[in-house]
């Protein structure tokens, strides 16, 4: 779950153990313990934790009818939909298999999986920023926070808890 309140979070590694170099990520789909659990019915694996500019990329993956707060984003988001349906509910558009989108920063939308969705969603979506998440959807004010640095803490923790390495999630940060 996102944080609610401002803090200091940084990536925790020193400058000499942090890799500017290429890399891949492998995502496993199977194996359900690397899915790090985010919102009721949506969990997410992380590609790439970017600390320069608090961005982060994941493959997000949402049950039939599982939803995300309404939220906006500070910086532009790209997402690719590789399974299932799925909508923002402020928008008359759904994305299935091969839907490629782009969000301008600062519009407010409410990510749904839709309840007709035939498996679970799998979305590969690159934030660049945080988002704000807000406590209701039409002149929401401040709910919640979350960005690279918060993703990669709930990913510590979570692989921590799940007695997974979590030294693996130091390779993603860029």
């Amino acid at each position: 779950m996102p944080i609610n309140a401002f803090n200091s979070f940084n990536d925790g590694l020193n400058p000499n153990q942090r890799s500017r170099d290429h890399f891949i990520a492998n995502i496993n789909m199977e194996d359900d313990r690397r899915w790090v659990p985010y919102a009721e019915g949506v969990w997410f694996q992380p590609c790439c934790f970017n600390v320069t500019s608090g961005g982060f990329t994941v493959v997000l993956k949402g049950l039939p009818g599982a939803k995300l707060g309404t939220h906006y984003h500070v910086g532009t988001v790209r997402g690719y939909t590789m399974r299932g349906h799925w909508r923002y509910l402020e928008h008359d558009w759904i994305a299935k298999p091969g839907t490629f989108i782009y969000e301008p920063a600062g519009e407010a939308h409410t990510l749904v999986i839709t309840d007709d969705s035939p498996e679970a969603a799998l979305i590969f979506f690159v934030v660049e920023g945080g988002l704000i998440y807000l406590d209701k959807a039409v002149n929401g004010g401040f709910a919640a926070f979350e960005d690279g640095f918060t993703a990669l803490e709930l990913s510590r923790k979570y692989y921590r808890e799940a007695g997974l390495d979590a030294r693996e999630l130091d390779l993603l940060v860029r």
